[in-house]
């Protein structure tokens, strides 16, 4: 009679949502040091390892002391999908002035405002005095007159430059 059947078992396949390792970060001193950071390893629920989608989303860079993030993220087959942040925390040095200057003249007269040294934050960037520098008292005859420049950097960190005439 040729009776024929067939009998089907059928698998469904349901991924399992992949568990994402910490996010992770730093601290880093300057902008400059700024990089894309090591990706881990992340692999889907079946232990097949995943690859971010495209670039990774990296927040604006701050004037001066704050964090930028580096945001990737994954997907497996399923559609489920994650996010993975590095985050770099950006905090300056302070920074260190050259040695402060001194000249010997004979006459007051001959006193000037001094040549400035280059003045470089921790991060390499030329710094500029901020305000007019503060003089002292010139003597009726001898002693010293000082002039003091002050500079500051982004994260406000002060120091003073002297110039003294003998």
């Amino acid at each position: 009679a040729n009776h024929s059947h067939n009998w089907v078992y059928t698998y469904t396949i349901e991924h399992e949502d992949f568990t994402m390792p910490a996010n992770e970060g730093s601290t880093i001193h300057c902008a400059s040091e700024l990089a894309e950071p090591t990706l881990p390893e992340v692999k889907d629920a079946c232990n097949n390892v995943l690859s971010p989608i495209g670039e990774p989303v990296i927040s604006a860079t701050p004037e001066c002391d704050g964090t930028v993030t580096y945001t990737y993220t994954y997907k497996d087959c399923a559609n489920h999908s994650h996010n993975w942040v590095y985050t770099y925390t950006i905090e300056h040095e302070d920074f260190d002035m050259p040695a402060n200057g001194s000249s010997t003249v004979t006459c007051a007269s001959e006193i000037v405002a001094p040549s400035l040294p280059e003045v470089k934050d921790a991060c390499d960037n030329v710094l500029a005095p901020i305000g007019d520098p503060v003089i002292s008292e010139t003597p009726e005859c001898e002693g010293d007159v000082t002039y003091t420049y002050t500079y500051t950097d982004c994260e406000g960190n002060i120091l003073d430059v002297q110039d003294l005439f003998q």
